[in-house]
């Protein structure tokens, strides 16, 4: 490998790093607001409470670390087709199981869990399919953006 391909990958890898990071703070900052306006509403009475809070920080906990590990691991695998192939699965596993986990548990029976009835009565249902569903059209359009094909993606030469 010469030196100028060398530091052509290596540049390329910045480009990459500083995207996965950028994408990262744009996820966040979206959970950010979505948890702010969440407990500014004050759940589903308006009161919000010690137990709609306490819906809006596992949500919030929940699908951030999803939503930041499946970025992370999807951005990862932008290596060659086979990794990009692998990190997408792995990004959308990711994605999907711990929401998944966190929606089953919410669906034991009270008497069983008392903590996954108080949180399902304070409204971490539909706290959890608004963070989800944000987080991912956010994630959509951050790798639609900085894809291979996609508007913010330098192109050789240019």
């Amino acid at each position: 490998m010469t030196d100028r391909t060398a530091a052509t990958a290596a540049a390329a890898r910045f480009r990459s790093g500083k995207k996965t990071l950028q994408g990262a703070a744009i996820l966040l900052a979206v959970l950010a607001l979505l948890a702010a306006a969440a407990i500014a509403h004050g759940g589903p009475s308006r009161l919000g409470g010690p137990e709609w809070l306490r819906a809006v920080a596992v949500v919030a906990g929940v699908c951030g670390v999803s939503s930041l590990g499946g970025w992370i691991v999807a951005r990862l695998g932008a290596g060659g087709p086979a990794l990009a192939v692998s990190g997408s699965l792995g990004g959308i596993a990711l994605r999907l199981v711990l929401p998944l986990l966190l929606l089953g548990w919410l669906s034991v029976d009270p008497t069983t869990a008392p903590a996954a009835g108080r949180l399902r009565e304070a409204g971490a249902g539909g706290l959890l399919v608004v963070f989800y569903l944000t987080l991912l059209a956010t994630d959509i359009l951050l790798h639609i953006m900085w894809g291979p094909k996609g508007p913010l993606h330098p192109r050789p030469g240019a």
